[in-house]
């Protein structure tokens, strides 16, 4: 009897697998290869993950998806365990996906969806739906816009020097620092201290509470992730792989989020920026008809403005200072600049980080070869077609395809790039007198922040943030890489750190 019941279990469980996750993919699947895509195997269930973990262990996660472009072309289909992704770095047909035109038929996928509800709830701008997306966007853009980022600067040029000083009084010049581990816990002190004020920054329990808190639970949802545990919502929802983790974690950061808006109601906190900060912000926006965000959705979008903030942004340090210690003329050119902006220890402000156009120069070619976003996914709602620019192609992409944009390969397409695998930060000098940036070869060739109506709303403040530490930090250190290190990027979720982390020497600058 007790057989006879578990055989039957497992023949229902075979069917649910099938007519919930199997079939719907396999005719997505059939639907875009009979229109011509280029694919790999349909593998049902696994997909292509087994060569994915594969190419993990040996380090070549990155060369994998660039071998399958050069086999399949800049669109293809393969499986990321049970689900089909449609993998695009074709700049034509990403302007149909990404522009504002066409954001009826898109919105984030239901897998990322899955991946980031544990932590933080699903009423913030990285996951709503579009209707609620498009109210908390405005209600949100006030938030980012150039006045209130000025009241910033203060708040990012002091988190920086206490960061400094104690990686200058605490390490030794002949002991290798972990480069990366130090910008990921200085851009999320900055980033929580933006978002929750006096009271966590004075706090050094809650400030190693936090850290510590967020390192535990992206691990776990990095761990979750790659595993495709996240792909299937069933399965999300069972008690293993780690769940109990991101439970707990959840359940403190939550804690902490009440509190913190507790206590800035009650007066007990307050904005450690010389204007407004990103809680007063939450707090007092309003819509239209002039409803305020509940509770929940402020407690969801200020945890996402810190889980999506702060590693984004240290990985884009971590790598821009890995290019530097390889680019000595590229680092010379940033002394001097930082020297002639910032003399003589100078702290900068708002007006001195605009004269820093070596800098921003130089971030935005790691952008390119380094995305801070390697891949990022929009999921079809609504039929629709898609051409490239001149037409020649068109793709009639089903309900329910997941698109995921390769912007590590679309940055580095020697069609839209000269010298693509050259790092070189001269072609995003603006122009002497009008003070633009050079054109693109195309408007979507390049796209760290994403594009359209759900890029990052917070993409100023990161580049104004990595301006000021990466100032600071050229202004007062000198930095040498460790030899003999593996130096490799890895896929993280939708971020690309160094997979062993970045090594190097760290001594005070004398200018």
């Amino acid at each position: 009897m007790i057989f006879f019941l578990v055989i039957l279990f497992l023949l229902a469980l075979v069917a649910f697998i099938y007519i919930k996750i199997v079939r719907p993919q396999k005719r997505i699947y059939d639907n875009l290869a009979s229109q011509g895509v280029h694919s790999e195997p349909f593998v049902p269930v696994f997909g292509q993950i087994f060569d994915i973990i594969r190419a993990n262990k040996q380090n070549k996660t990155l060369e994998y998806f660039n071998d399958l472009a050069k086999k399949h072309g800049y669109f293809y289909l393969m499986g990321m365990g049970p689900l089909q992704r449609l993998v695009v770095a074709e700049p034509g047909l990403l302007a149909d996906i990404l522009s504002r035109s066409k954001a009826e038929y898109y919105s984030k996928t239901s897998f990322l969806i899955n991946i980031v509800k544990p932590l933080i709830g699903v009423h913030n701008l990285l996951v709503s739906p579009t209707s609620e997306h498009e109210r908390a966007r405005k209600m949100l853009n006030p938030a980012f816009h150039s006045i209130n980022l000025q009241s910033m600067v203060p708040l990012m040029s002091s988190e920086t020097g206490r960061a400094i000083y104690s990686l200058l009084t605490t390490s030794s010049a002949t002991d290798p620092v972990r480069l990366d581990s130090v910008f990921s816990s200085l851009t999320l002190s900055i980033i929580i201290s933006s978002a929750f004020g006096q009271d966590y920054r004075d706090n050094k329990s809650s400030r190693e509470f936090m850290n510590k808190l967020f390192n535990e639970a992206s691990d776990m949802l990095e761990y979750r992730t790659f595993r495709m545990i996240n792909q299937v919502e069933f399965l999300a929802e069972l008690p293993f792989w780690g769940k109990s983790t991101i439970d707990q974690a959840k359940r403190l950061l939550h804690e902490f989020v009440d509190q913190a808006i507790a206590d800035r109601r009650s007066g007990k906190s307050s904005s450690l920026c010389s204007g407004r900060d990103i809680l007063d912000l939450l707090l007092s926006a309003v819509d239209e008809q002039g409803e305020s965000f509940t509770d929940q959705e402020i407690k969801d979008e200020a945890l996402t403005f810190v889980l999506a903030g702060h590693e984004t942004t240290s990985n884009l340090l971590a790598w821009t200072l890995y290019v530097l210690m390889l680019h000595n003329d590229v680092l010379q050119a940033c002394h001097e600049e930082v020297d002639r902006v910032l003399p003589d220890g100078l702290i900068p402000t708002f007006e001195h980080v605009g004269d820093l156009q070596i800098i921003e120069a130089v971030l935005s070619e790691t952008l390119r070869l380094y995305p801070a976003a390697p891949v990022f996914g929009r999921e079809c709602i609504k039929e629709h077609t898609i051409s490239s620019s001149n037409g020649e192609l068109q793709l009639r992409i089903p309900v329910g395809t997941m698109i995921v944009i390769n912007t590590y390969i679309l940055h580095r397409r020697e069609e839209y790039w000269s010298d693509p695998l050259t790092f070189d930060y001269k072609r995003w000098m603006r122009h002497p007198t009008t003070g633009l940036k050079p054109k693109l070869a195309h408007p979507y060739a390049y796209l760290p922040f994403a594009a359209g109506p759900r890029n990052c709303i917070g993409q100023n403040f990161a580049i104004l943030e990595a301006k000021v530490i990466l100032a600071m930090f050229l202004q007062r250190c000198t930095f040498e890489l460790t030899p003999n290190q593996t130096i490799v990027p890895e896929l993280k979720g939708a971020t690309m750190p160094p997979k062993y982390g970045l090594y190097g020497y760290v001594k005070k600058r004398n200018s």
